[in-house]
């Protein structure tokens, strides 16, 4: 009887241990779902916020151009001129000018009667019209009166439509929608709009933007299946170890090789070749992607080059005269620049690699500071950005400056060497980074901006970063979206320097990971930038600042050359601006980067 009360006994506290597992396991997966969609709630947010921005730079620009058109109408009235540049603008489809008389001498196409539709006021003096659909097309009125005379231009939407993509939407000041994800406006009524819904509104013209993005059911695979990362011994032939074994070739980089198997698994192939007397090592071909709050590829139409309204100024000004720069490039003031600009604006002899999904070669703010670039997936210079990611992020470090255009760039005069080793989604993986590290070293970069990671300590990549560090090379890499203490790699290599996100209001991003292997912080929510096809956008993420501290590293080597890439790390983090927890923390390492503070101390001072 004792031996079955004990059993009972026994039984019942294994299951109140199973129960307690059970419960304990359910609440920290019902915790964490908890935090995760607290997180993702707070990221709709940024994204809100960033579609915001990007508008209101988006109509800015377009109300620039229809002031520099009215400009010509009051100084000749035939609009013949006009017609190629009209015609070849990607966002205007046409110009009018309505006489008090009701005559209309227009280019391109413009609805009847527009003048009548120009019933909002964006400013004083230049009126929008709502929204309107014309044989498919979303588009918006923009006018302004010369004296008597209305000057009208009608422009397409489209470009908005595609930065939003399916995540957002948009409705005009009557709540109705007009642009975006036509999944979120089946049945949306904004006055019973409530969460998951994040609602913001674009200053000055009434339109809502509204954000609800589902977590992706795609779970993220940690490595390419069916590839293996292999460094052979010195002396043995790639080829014919890969015949002798049954697979292919897909890259090679001296001894460091990626084979690909179409019948095994990774697993099966790390089983196979563990013991093979003929490698160093083996490991699997580890994914690493892009740092930006938000994913997704993001497609847009293209603005092409406008003449300037203004002459650009030389440099050396108090303040660059980019259009964007005043009203929109806060991120510039949190760091503390403007006087370190005069001490200087960058060398063309200290380039700057921007390792991540290439860069348009021809965006006005971009094309002339690019000298070189690089494709690690197919070894050869078509670096062209598929994605947006790298133009905005190498906008950041080095946009041209001063010429009226765009945005100014933390650095002004570093050349670009323009890298692609994510894919049109951002994407890729720890072999096409390390070739990109090393093609940058070897291209004569002396620092690379890395904004991109993963969870994965991959050897290929680490051997990478070694041969960087050990030529002097400045890395920059972004901590990480995820809000979580876990390391990223390269972010968390010690011969790399990372580089935390603050908000506007210079507190620690709610996406930025944290860990005592930050370095510093730098802005990294709504951030304005470069974007494919000459456009401007405003991005969040890490991946936003870590280019803060590229331009800067630029600017510290441009003022003392002879610094080791040690104690360019040692100057920005000793010219910090303390923020947080008093001293040295693990969510913005030394504090916000100060500029003019670093640039002091690089000229000895």
């Amino acid at each position: 009887m004792r031996r079955i009360i004990r059993l009972s006994a026994f039984f019942s506290l294994a299951l109140l241990t199973v129960l307690a597992v059970w419960f304990f396991s359910e609440n920290q997966e019902e915790d964490l779902a908890a935090e995760q969609s607290g997180l993702q709630a707070q990221m709709d947010e940024i994204f809100a916020e960033d579609v915001t921005y990007t508008v209101s730079m988006f109509l800015d620009k377009m109300e620039d151009q229809l002031l520099q058109w009215a400009n010509h109408k009051e100084k000749e009235r035939d609009l013949s001129d006009l017609k190629e540049e009209i015609f070849d603008h990607p966002h205007y489809q046409g110009f009018a000018l309505v006489y008090e008389n009701g005559e209309v001498n227009k280019v391109g196409s413009v609805t009847d009667n527009p003048q009548e539709k120009l019933t909002k006021e964006k400013k004083e003096g230049v009126w929008i019209s709502e929204p309107f659909i014309e044989k498919g097309i979303e588009k918006l009125l923009i006018g302004t009166k010369a004296g008597s005379t209305w000057c009208i231009g009608e422009m397409d939407l489209s470009f908005v439509s595609s930065f939003i993509n399916e995540i957002a939407m948009i409705t005009d000041d009557n709540g109705q929608f007009f642009i975006g994800s036509s999944n979120l406006a089946v049945d949306f009524d904004p006055q019973e709009t409530e969460l998951p819904y994040v609602k913001k509104s674009v200053p000055g013209i009434d339109w809502d933007v509204y954000v609800h993005s589902q977590p992706t059911a795609k779970v993220k695979e940690p490595y390419k299946e069916g590839e293996v990362v292999v460094r052979l011994k010195e002396g043995v032939d790639a080829k014919k170890w890969a015949k002798e074994r049954g697979v292919h070739i897909l890259d090679q980089e001296d001894q460091d090789c990626v084979f690909r198997d179409y019948d095994r698994s990774t697993d099966q192939l790390l089983r196979d070749f563990s013991n093979d007397p003929n490698i160093y090592f083996i490991e699997p071909n580890f994914t690493v992607e892009k740092q930006t709050a938000y994913h997704g590829k993001r497609s847009s139409t293209g603005l092409k080059e406008k003449p300037s309204i203004v002459e650009p100024q030389e440099e050396g000004g108090a303040e660059p005269n980019d259009e964007l720069y005043d009203p929109y490039q806060w991120n510039l003031n949190q760091i503390t620049i403007t006087d370190g600009w005069q001490r200087t604006s960058g060398s063309a002899d200290i380039p700057i690699a921007i390792i991540d999904s290439g860069v348009d070669p021809e965006h006005v703010d971009l094309a002339d500071r690019i000298t070189d670039g690089y494709n690690a997936f197919e070894d050869n210079g078509h670096y062209h950005d598929e994605n947006g990611h790298g133009t905005h992020v190498a906008g950041v470090a080095a946009a041209v400056t001063n010429n009226v255009e765009g945005i100014a760039g933390v650095s002004w005069d570093n050349p670009i060497l323009a890298v692609k080793a994510l894919d049109s989604n951002a994407e890729g993986n720890a072999f096409s980074i390390a070739e990109a590290i090393r093609w940058s070293v070897n291209n004569g970069a002396r620092v690379i901006n890395l904004s991109l990671g993963d969870t994965h300590d991959s050897e290929v990549m680490r051997d990478a970063v070694r041969f960087a560090y050990e030529q002097d090379v400045v890395m920059i890499a972004a901590s990480g979206n995820e809000s979580v203490e876990t390391p990223m790699y390269p972010a968390a290599y010690p011969e790399v320097f990372t580089v935390a996100a603050l908000d506007p209001d210079g507190n620690r991003a709610v996406f930025s990971n944290f860990g005592e292997h930050v370095d510093v912080s730098a802005p990294g929510e709504h951030i304005p930038s470069t974007y494919v096809n000459n456009e401007y956008v405003a991005m969040s993420g890490t991946s936003m600042a870590a280019p803060h501290v590229a331009g800067l590293a630029g600017l510290i080597l441009s003022i003392n050359p002879e610094l080791t890439n040690e104690e360019v790390y040692q100057i920005i983090r000793n010219s910090c601006d303390d923020i947080g927890d008093p001293g040295v923390d693990a969510y913005t390492g030394h504090g916000v980067i100060n500029v003019t503070t670093a640039l002091s101390l690089a000229a000895g001072e």
